[in-house]
């Protein structure tokens, strides 16, 4: 048996939560921070955070558009080929 970090109550290896503060142990919050890291990675706001980040700004954005682009299919490809070539044509027949 082993201790809360926090308020020291004696805890059994299986629990993940401590029953006196509700401090969950550091093992559960180790994942927590990891699947949190990984879902920050994917979202829109973790890519513009990493382009911002980076040294050379170009580059980390050409880089986030290569993945983007590997992570569609072929039809996910082929409509935003269509909705360029659509909205390209509206400004085209403003002009």
């Amino acid at each position: 048996m082993s201790q809360c970090s926090v308020c020291g109550h004696e805890r059994n290896d299986s629990d993940i939560k401590c029953p006196e503060c509700g401090h969950f142990y550091s093992k559960i919050a180790e994942i927590i921070a990891e699947q949190e890291a990984q879902e920050e990675m994917q979202t829109f706001r973790g890519r513009c955070k990493r382009i911002f980040n980076a040294e050379d700004s170009k580059l980390a954005l050409l880089t986030e558009l290569k993945l983007m682009r590997e992570g569609l299919t072929k039809k996910g490809l082929f409509a935003l080929f269509v909705i360029f070539v659509f909205v390209f044509a509206l400004v085209a027949s403003v002009l």
